[in-house]
């Protein structure tokens, strides 16, 4: 990478084990695209210091208690936006970005000005290492808007974000515990272009340690709260969103794993 301030940071908030934060800085250190990483040290017990040799341009900003994902997110986000990027990638700890990944994003981004918000397929990993399935949503703005109604159709550490959107729509919300990212999502949705890069450009990994496992439940009810809050009765997803919400209540994390492993094999899985 050169000296020049890129236009494009990285966004990882931060509170755990420290060999899954080194496996993400090394795969984003192999990008081609120019840019910074910022870390939300989220109250680690002992505060991190990252290695040069893990990734050369790392920015660490750390709360001095544990404030949760979206105080992190939000952290994070007023740091990249007060520099001035252009663009603001996620990311967490433990996943792997496929090289090449930022840069296809950010020439998606260029070459499409009305986009505010893009996304891409990825890849399911168990903790040790086995492929679980490839999540693989609708791509273009109108289908992602109308799944939307139904499930979360972004897989959160994929997303890049045009940084303008924030002043439009605001940041992360903590009215929807575990579920901050669907309803950024469905508030960007509402009002501008998104879309979805149909190629695996992330390793996600699922651990027992990851919101959607520790918080599961809660994730589940915030979802079905968004679903409702967006209920739209002409619009066969918002139907459907609500039964699944209401299904997913039920089912325990292993059944709703295994039905993703399970579409994954057969070519359809789709929004989670």
């Amino acid at each position: 990478m050169n000296n020049r301030k890129p236009t494009l940071a990285v966004l990882i908030p931060f509170y755990g084990p420290l060999d899954d934060l080194r496996n993400s800085l090394q795969s984003l250190a192999q990008e081609i695209q120019p840019h910074d990483v910022v870390i939300v040290d989220d109250g680690n017990p002992t505060p991190i210091s990252i290695p040069r040799d893990w990734h050369a341009r790392v920015t660490v900003v750390r709360h001095e208690r544990n404030r949760g994902i979206t105080a992190a997110l939000n952290t994070g986000l007023e740091y990249i936006l007060r520099a001035g990027y252009s663009y603001v990638a996620r990311m967490d700890a433990g996943d792997l970005s496929i090289r090449g990944r930022l840069d296809k994003q950010v020439a998606f981004l260029e070459r499409s000005p009305e986009c505010m918000l893009l996304g891409s397929y990825a890849l399911f990993v168990a903790e040790d290492g086995r492929s679980l399935f490839t999540f693989k949503p609708p791509s273009l703005s109108r289908e992602i808007y109308r799944a939307l109604h139904r499930k979360n159709c972004f897989c959160h550490p994929t997303v890049m974000f045009r940084a303008d959107v924030f002043a439009e729509v605001g940041q992360y919300r903590d009215i929807y515990p575990a579920a901050e990212d669907y309803d950024l999502f469905f508030r960007i949705a509402q009002r501008f272009s998104t879309a979805i890069i149909p190629e695996v450009l992330l390793e996600y990994k699922v651990g027992a340690a990851s919101i959607s496992s520790r918080r599961r439940r809660a994730q589940v009810k915030s979802r079905l709260r968004i679903v409702l809050a967006h209920f739209d009765p002409l619009l066969r997803q918002s139907y459907i969103g609500m039964i699944e919400g209401m299904i997913s209540m039920i089912l325990p994390r292993s059944a709703t794993t295994r039905l993703h492993e399970l579409r994954g094999l057969l070519g359809t899985s789709g929004v989670r």
